[in-house]
């Protein structure tokens, strides 16, 4: 049984009239559209309907991340105070303060290194673990505001097909970003036109992102992945900018681990309204037109 429609509102005269007016592979307009979805997400993201599958897998994201980060950086720093094991005497007793001091910088080094990192690349091993998760909550978002019923499936069908579709964009994603690396390799070699390298793989990054957070809404209506992606290389321009601000703020630490489902109900709502082609519902429940060309 489909949940309360009211709960959320139609998209709004500004965003429709965003879609009516763009012109064919408009960068700046699908840009602007980018953006009013990832705000539109924020709101959702605080409805009751949708905050309690944004906060579980957001607490959940924490305590994942904070019980391997204290658990390595325990580990890290008893290793480093174990190299501490010589104490000189006599003339050279004035090194044990100075060997002292650098171990403690060490260790504090090695937690402010440690916390960076993990806060770059936790979100990937995230992706896998909370993508049957996210799934429902993109579920959740469809129901809302398409006029399709979604495809009957059992909730362990659904999860297990959900992480064996996340294994397959991870494949898909893995092997061409070695090639695109393999040109930024090239580029970063070149002189003047080597400042280009981090600009490519920042926006192919943010192509990856755009595609992983729209997916979900695809997953959702059991859409093939290949016909997925012939959809979105038709917007490539609102793929990309959704993507490239959802990198923008996974940069950030901390919010990297919080911005997963919202992002998710983004990604949703560009394939619900802009991509899928579905007649959508109004704010009555009644049927009313797909927001594309």
């Amino acid at each position: 049984m489909h949940a309360q429609r009211p709960h959320f509102p139609p998209p709004t005269d500004a965003l429709i009239g965003l879609h009516l007016g763009r012109k064919p592979e408009d960068p700046m307009t699908d840009a602007l559209l980018a953006l009013s979805y990832l705000r539109r997400a924020f709101g959702l993201a605080r409805r009751k309907p949708l905050l309690p599958w944004v906060l579980v897998p957001a607490l959940f994201n924490l305590l994942l991340f904070g019980g391997f980060y204290f658990l390595a950086g325990s580990a890290l720093a008893e290793w480093i105070s174990g190299l501490n094991s010589v104490e000189f005497s006599g003339f050279w007793s004035f090194l044990n303060q100075i060997i002292n001091f650098l171990v403690s910088a060490a260790i504090v080094l090695v937690w402010i290194l440690l916390f960076a990192l993990l806060a770059s690349v936790f979100t990937i091993a995230v992706q896998l673990i909370a993508a049957p998760f996210m799934g429902l909550l993109a579920e959740h978002v469809d129901q809302q505001y398409s006029a399709v019923p979604l495809p009957e499936e059992s909730v362990p069908a659904m999860l297990g097909r959900t992480f064996k579709r996340e294994l397959r964009k991870t494949w898909d994603w893995l092997w061409r970003s070695a090639l695109v690396l393999l040109v930024v390799a090239v580029v970063w070699f070149i002189p003047v036109i080597n400042v280009l390298a981090s600009a490519i793989w920042f926006v192919w990054s943010g192509w990856l992102l755009g595609m992983q957070y729209i997916d979900y809404g695809a997953d959702t209506r059991q859409i093939p992945f290949s016909q997925m992606k012939a959809r979105l290389h038709k917007r490539r321009w609102l793929v990309m900018g959704f993507g490239c601000l959802v990198l923008a703020l996974t940069m950030l630490p901390l919010v990297n681990l919080l911005i997963m489902p919202v992002a998710v109900i983004a990604g949703t709502l560009i394939w619900v309204e802009a991509l899928s082609g579905m007649p959508l519902l109004s704010e009555t429940g009644a049927p009313q037109a797909q927001l594309e060309d």
